[in-house]
């Protein structure tokens, strides 16, 4: 039986490679424009993680709000830690609720608990202990 070739992502020519991405990041004098096209181009990708970088380092709040947003729609606490600004308790809990419609447990209980709300981020942490639970007694 012959393995299927796995599809290989080819990264667009005006993206920058891992070594170029970190030079342009660290680069002190590079400007606000190029970081936004960069950040865009990495969301095009579906790279939130890179694309943060470069809107994190261009100040560029349009872009910034795109990627909290995106956190609120998938449940991604730590993505949105990783914005740098505050968030209000509000905004914890409304990713909690979405994390926990996508069964993203993990996320959930870091969002509850930077929300503030222990007793909510306990009640996530018991239905992970009985997922984990299910899942050794279904491999007996």
């Amino acid at each position: 039986m012959s393995k299927s070739p796995q599809s290989v992502r080819v990264l667009p020519q005006e993206v920058p490679r891992s070594i170029k991405k970190r030079q342009l990041l660290n680069d002190q004098e590079l400007k606000a424009e190029p970081c936004r096209e960069y950040g865009e181009k990495f969301l095009a990708l579906g790279w939130w993680e890179d694309a943060l970088e470069f809107f994190q380092k261009g100040h560029d709040s349009q872009g910034l709000e795109k990627i909290k947003n995106h956190c609120l729609e998938t449940g991604d606490a730590y993505l949105l830690a990783r914005l740098g600004a505050p968030q209000d308790p509000h905004t914890w809990q409304r990713l909690a609720t979405r994390a926990l419609d996508l069964g993203k447990f993990h996320f959930a209980r870091r969002a509850y608990k930077l929300s503030g709300d222990p007793d909510k981020a306990a009640m996530v942490e018991a239905l992970i202990s009985g997922t984990e639970t299910e899942k050794a007694q279904d491999q007996d």
